[in-house]
């Protein structure tokens, strides 16, 4: 009886199938791709695997700081960090790993390196001297700070000044790769508005600091006289500002007059001037491993309007604002955007205007093309219902 149990036993053991171990999750998304935006953050994309099975999302790891993001999905290739999570100071690059109910896999490689912009700091005011009664020389000391990329140089902007004050014709505008220009092609005896700022790839910025001067006349001496502003004080007294007037044609005299603000810091040590590169006009120059997908749309899906009422304000009223995902804060369309009129005898595209032909359903399409870092978009469309 005890061989025949044996016996059974070992029969039964010869029948059982081991069951082998769970495999453990080898896939690793390839292409990790990141990009800064000023108003969204830190941008991380890859691309995800052919074989998307089991996956419940994924995990993005900065480094330094180990810092991470979950995109959860099987078919989620975007996740992003925002500002207040990593900061404005360290350069980053990325990780991403497969995330299953019961495991993660291996890390991707890193991604590219980024690092917190924006647009540079303004320079001071600028300072401006009367060379001819058609010429002047400008120069200005710029803020160290070039808003984490490199500057281009710096736009110099020349207005005429109209009686008001207010900027007139432009005179001169260009970039400058030193901080001073020389302005010649000027009108005698005319006051002038310069302004001049700091520029890398995401804009430029002035801080709407500006000078006015006037250039001679055919005697050597102008007619205008504009504000000057003169400052004193020292570190052991109370620093002021005082804005002068230069009077006018029947004045005997000047007024100065207090402004009620501080007086700002006179002196930057040309060592800590940003250096210059000219070629750094654009935000990507090397297209990312995967690009960005990017959405589109139009400020109205379907609308109704009328003949009669547009006509009456000139026509010129209805501006197809559009929406994309590459739209810059600081530089608007860093991808020019293409309009166009599915109904061109009931409405046509002028610029960014629309304008209206005859009553029926103006049909308008618009798409924004790709670049070194966003994928073209669809095509958005909106219907304009024109009554008479």
């Amino acid at each position: 009886m005890r061989l025949r149990l044996l016996a059974l036993l070992a029969l039964s053991a010869s029948t059982i199938t081991a069951i082998p171990a769970q495999a453990a999750e080898t896939r690793v998304v390839t292409g990790v791709s990141a990009y800064y935006r000023v108003d969204l953050g830190y941008m991380v994309g890859w691309t995800i695997p052919k074989d998307t099975s089991k996956i419940t999302g994924y995990t993005v790891t900065s480094i330094p700081g180990n810092i991470t993001c979950i995109a959860r999905w099987d078919t989620a290739n975007k996740c992003t960090f925002s500002n207040q999570q990593l900061g404005y100071k360290t350069a980053y690059t990325f990780t991403v790993t497969i995330n299953t109910a019961t495991e993660t896999g291996p890390a991707s490689s890193p991604s590219n390196q980024i690092k917190a912009a924006s647009i540079p700091y303004a320079p001071q005011i600028p300072m401006a001297k009367i060379l001819s009664d058609t010429s002047m020389a400008i120069a200005w000391v710029p803020d160290p700070n070039d808003g984490g990329a490199p500057l281009y140089g710096y736009r110099v902007l020349v207005w005429e000044s109209r009686s008001n004050g207010d900027p007139g014709a432009v005179a001169y505008d260009a970039i400058a790769l030193k901080p001073n220009a020389t302005v010649t092609n000027l009108k005698p005896s005319t006051l002038y508005v310069i302004n001049v700022a700091s520029c890398n790839a995401y804009g430029c910025n002035s801080a709407d600091k500006w000078t006015y001067i006037s250039t001679t006349g055919a005697k050597g001496t102008s007619t205008i006289k504009p504000p000057v502003v003169i400052s004193g004080g020292n570190a052991s007294t109370t620093c002021w500002d005082r804005t002068m007037d230069g009077g006018n044609a029947s004045s005997t005299g000047t007024t100065i007059t207090k402004s009620n603000y501080t007086c700002s810091a006179p002196f930057v040590d040309p060592a800590t001037y940003p250096k210059i590169d000219p070629t750094a006009t654009v935000l990507n120059p090397v297209p990312l491993a995967t690009k960005f997908d990017q959405s589109i749309s139009l400020s109205w899906g379907s609308y109704q309007y009328s003949m009669k009422a547009w006509a009456a304000t000139g026509g010129v009223t209805w501006f197809a604002y559009l929406y994309a995902s590459s739209k810059s804060p600081t530089l608007g369309f860093t991808i020019p955007p293409v309009l166009n009129s599915s109904t061109p005898t009931l409405c046509k595209v002028d610029g960014a205007w629309i304008k209206f032909l005859a009553p029926g359903e103006c049909i308008i399409t618009a798409s924004v093309g790709g670049d070194n870092v966003w994928l073209p978009s669809r095509v958005a469309t909106g219907k304009i219902t024109i009554v008479s």
